[in-house]
């Protein structure tokens, strides 16, 4: 009984409770090994960050029951269209991240991300009614997006966040200008909260004008 409680301990600390996948820790260092080792042999592998874009809009409607048994069939279906050293994670919420050993070409991933987003389209069956969600997934490519984890990591978010604001349900690959694009906004966002904590914005009403009669007939 003390072994079978020390093994669920273990588990609970590397593996997401709902879906039974590795949860981001756990990923890290699966990674981490995974990065030493195309070091090693010159290989190049790649991180691919999945966001669910309909999760939440499910969620809300059905409830979270059903919302959990779509992340539960979703990492499934992950699982089985990968090949078996393919590492799928769940990053939390209705975020996966997947780790893909032995890229011989970039190319490759092109099929991967496809795959990936043709098999989250298929329909679940939720409370007796079909569901389907699309996928925004983002590529970053070791050892040109990135030599540790965490780099690689970001780079595919930013990558993933790209791919849902072109109009989600599409994939993109990692590259320089996304990163200054990603910076660009988030420059803007926090100069935004600035400027409202500093009072620096003001509002400005231009006139509506009629124009036979030369009165303001309104605002804008």
């Amino acid at each position: 009984e003390n072994k079978k409680a020390e093994e669920k301990i273990q588990s609970l600390a590397t593996h997401d409770s709902l879906t039974g996948l590795p949860n981001r820790a756990m990923f890290t260092q699966l990674l981490d090994h995974a990065i030493l080792s195309a070091k090693r042999n010159s290989k190049m592998l790649a991180v691919l960050f999945v966001d669910l874009d309909r999760f939440k809009t499910i969620n809300d409607t059905k409830g979270h029951d059903a919302g959990d048994q779509l992340l539960i069939t979703i990492a499934r279906r992950y699982q089985s269209a990968l090949r078996a050293s393919d590492v799928v994670c769940r990053q939390g919420g209705d975020e996966f991240v997947i780790l893909i050993e032995d890229v011989h070409k970039p190319n490759e991933l092109k099929r991967v991300a496809a795959h990936i987003i043709s098999t989250t389209y298929e329909p679940v069956i939720l409370l007796g009614d079909e569901c389907r969600v699309t996928a925004s997934v983002g590529i970053s490519v070791y050892p040109s997006d990135g030599e540790d984890a965490q780099t690689l990591m970001k780079h595919a978010d930013i990558a993933m966040y790209c791919a849902k604001e072109q109009g989600k349900n599409d994939y993109k690959f990692y590259s320089k200008d996304l990163q200054s694009v990603s910076m660009g906004r988030l420059a803007i966002e926090r100069n935004l909260r600035l400027a409202l904590e500093r009072h620096e914005l003001s509002l400005h009403y231009q006139a509506k004008v009629n124009f036979k009669t030369g009165a303001i007939t309104g605002v804008e």
